[in-house]
């Protein structure tokens, strides 16, 4: 029996699915995220649509795959042979040309791929309100945020035992990489979540503890920015300013480091929230992130008490309206007000008010 008999042969079946916010709804699909975020269950899920003879799936990254016996000619008679309706290419390096079939999924963590007449879906790791579909649990808002805060937003993680959680993120977290250094760049990273620092502060950082080069160090920041394993915010109007780093997924850090930071962790899920909602980001001096075509402020405050917020804000607000801003939004874990301060509105919210909202 060749490779691609056997392949057939093995029909996929999710134990256990919840519903994402993304859907395949298209013939020719790209599915592209980063690593972790639950592409393969996603495609399973939709497989079940299909007579267990009509697809054919092939994960490249399996390394019982081997790749010399795989080719587009033998792919294509393959194909005829077995009338298959739908190709299912997971991890895809396009080493050879794709052969026609009606349906075809390409999954790939690369954010940058294009591939003509295919249409482009993203899928992340969960938001808010998908973990909440994943925890089944009659809880109220407020324990499930504590639950997300501290596990993530990665789908397997949030299904695994809790006392394991930890370490099962410690070993995603080296699934994700090829070499021990691509693993310490990204743990550095991950120790800077939500903060500013630019790559050569980084490699200043890294080469006291390891053999790296700048160039090394600058493709691998490449990668991981293609992956959207971490993100670079740029500051409004300055563009050259250091920028800041968030995490694919916010908890990881903690599997990483003993340097846990709340308030950074709580910064990066909003970063999370907002940039799964597409919008065009930006952070200011005074506010953590900026939406110019909303024309709109987010601060990041989970526990600061009013009065002290007001003073502050008080003394930010000719920055506020030099940026045009028209309402900012405050994302507590408490407190709940709205108030005006000259032209601008104020309001407080609840992460998972917030989050669950818009």
């Amino acid at each position: 029996m060749n490779l691609l008999e056997t392949l057939y042969g093995v029909k996929l079946k999710n134990s256990l699915f919840y519903d994402r916010k993304v859907k395949i709804t298209h013939k020719k699909t790209l599915l592209l995220g980063p690593r972790k975020s639950g592409k393969t269950h996603l495609i399973v899920d939709y497989l079940q649509n299909f007579d267990a003879s009509e697809y054919l799936y092939i994960d490249f990254e399996d390394t019982r795959v081997d790749k010399s016996e795989i080719d587009y000619l033998k792919l294509k008679k393959f194909i005829a042979k077995n009338h298959i309706k739908l190709l299912v290419l997971e991890n895809f390096d396009f080493y050879f040309d794709i052969p026609f079939v009606e349906e075809i999924i390409i999954t790939s963590s690369n954010k940058t791929l294009h591939v003509e007449n295919f249409e482009r879906l993203f899928l992340y790791p969960l938001d808010f309100e998908e973990f909440i579909a994943f925890n089944k649990r009659f809880l109220n808002a407020e324990q499930l945020f504590n639950i997300y805060s501290n596990r993530g937003s990665l789908a397997e993680i949030i299904l695994f035992t809790e006392e394991n959680y930890l370490q099962k993120l410690q070993r995603v977290a080296r699934e994700l990489f090829d070499s021990n250094n691509e693993y310490l760049v990204f743990k550095k990273f991950c120790e800077l979540q939500s903060t500013k620092a630019s790559l050569f502060q980084i490699y200043n950082q890294l080469k006291t503890k390891t053999k790296i080069s700048k160039d090394f160090l600058y493709s691998v920041s490449k990668k991981l920015q293609d992956q959207e394993i971490i993100f670079f915010l740029e500051k409004y109007a300055h563009k050259k300013a250091t920028k800041k780093i968030y995490l694919f997924d916010f908890a990881i850090k903690n599997a990483l480091t003993y340097k846990k930071d709340f308030l950074k962790r709580f910064e990066n899920m909003v970063f999370a929230e907002l940039y799964k909602k597409n919008e065009k980001l930006y952070y200011s001096d005074y506010l953590d992130f900026y939406i110019p075509q909303k024309n709109e402020g987010i601060i990041c405050s989970p526990f600061t008490p009013i009065e002290n917020l007001k003073l502050r804000l008080n003394k930010q607000i000719e920055h506020f309206l030099s940026l045009g801003v028209k309402n900012i939004k405050i994302i507590t874990i408490g407190n709940e007000e709205k108030f005006s301060i000259k032209s601008i509105n104020f309001e407080q919210i609840t992460f998972w008010e917030w989050a669950l909202g818009d």
